[in-house]
């Protein structure tokens, strides 16, 4: 059986075991999957990419969750924080390599 790789738009498969391909990169938030559409994918529990693999093309296969972004980035009393508002994308119990 054929594995489908997801290269954008994976909004629509939350909950799902996926299997993702795009350019690994470091953020604030930790590691993620930069995808052809720009969408961001953290891979949960890892905080950066080896140099081996960082701004390289990986795929990552996991289950895709929603996660982070319950803090707001201004206060009530317009005190601003570093982080992520809203939803976004996150890979749980996660393997990757690099594409071929």
């Amino acid at each position: 059986m054929t594995t489908q790789i997801i290269d954008a738009d994976p909004w629509k498969l939350v909950g799902q075991t996926v299997t993702i391909a795009g350019v690994a990169r470091d953020a604030a938030e930790g590691a993620m999957v930069l995808l052809k559409d720009r969408t961001p994918v953290y891979v949960k529990g890892l905080y950066s990419w080896d140099d081996a693999l960082d701004r390289k093309q990986v795929v990552v296969t996991g289950t895709l969750r929603l996660g982070g972004g319950s803090e707001p980035l201004v206060n009530a009393k317009g005190e601003h924080s570093s982080g992520s508002e809203g939803d976004m994308l996150v890979i749980e119990d996660a393997t990757w390599k690099p594409a071929d």
